[in-house]
C-alpha cells in the first residue's frame, strides 16, 4: 500500500468531486479550510482519511485530490485514478513514479486516463 494517494482531475467541478467522495465514503467531516485547499475527513473501514482538494493545483484547469492515508480503498494512485474516471468522466492523471518501484522513471512520466483510453503520458 502507498502511504498516500494523489490524483489530478482536469476541468472537474469541485462539487462533483465532493459528491463522488460522499458516494464513496458516506458523509464527510469538514475541516476548516485554509489557503491549502478544502479539507475533509472521510471514514473507511474504521480508519480516518484526511482528504485535501486543491483547485488550480497544476495550472488553472487541474484540481488535486490528496488522500493523506494508506487506508484508502485503492492500492495505488492508478487504481484511484481509474475509480475517479469511472465515476466523474473527466480526465485524470497521477504520477507513475509514486507507485512504481523503478527509481529510473522520468519524474515527468504520468498515467493519464480520459475518453480516449489510458496510458503513460509525459506531463511537463
Amino acid at each position: 500500500m502507498q502511504p498516500d494517494i494523489e490524483i489530478y482531475l482536469l476541468s472537474c467541478p469541485t462539487p462533483n468531486i465532493e459528491a463522488w467522495l460522499t458516494d464513496l465514503f458516506g458523509p464527510l467531516d469538514a475541516v476548516p479550510s485554509t489557503e491549502t485547499g478544502i479539507k475533509f475527513i472521510a471514514h473507511y473501514q474504521g480508519q480516518h482519511i484526511p482528504i485535501t482538494i486543491l483547485e488550480q493545483a497544476a495550472g488553472k484547469r487541474f484540481t488535486s485530490v490528496w488522500f493523506d492515508s494508506e487506508h484508502t480503498p485503492w492500492a495505488n494512485d492508478i487504481e484511484c485514478a481509474e475509480a475517479a474516471f469511472a465515476s466523474l468522466g473527466c480526465e485524470v492523471r497521477c504520477n507513475m513514479a509514486s507507485w512504481e518501484e523503478d527509481e529510473e522513471l522520468d519524474p515527468d512520466l504520468w498515467w493519464r486516463i480520459n475518453k480516449n483510453g489510458a496510458g503513460p503520458y509525459i506531463w511537463r
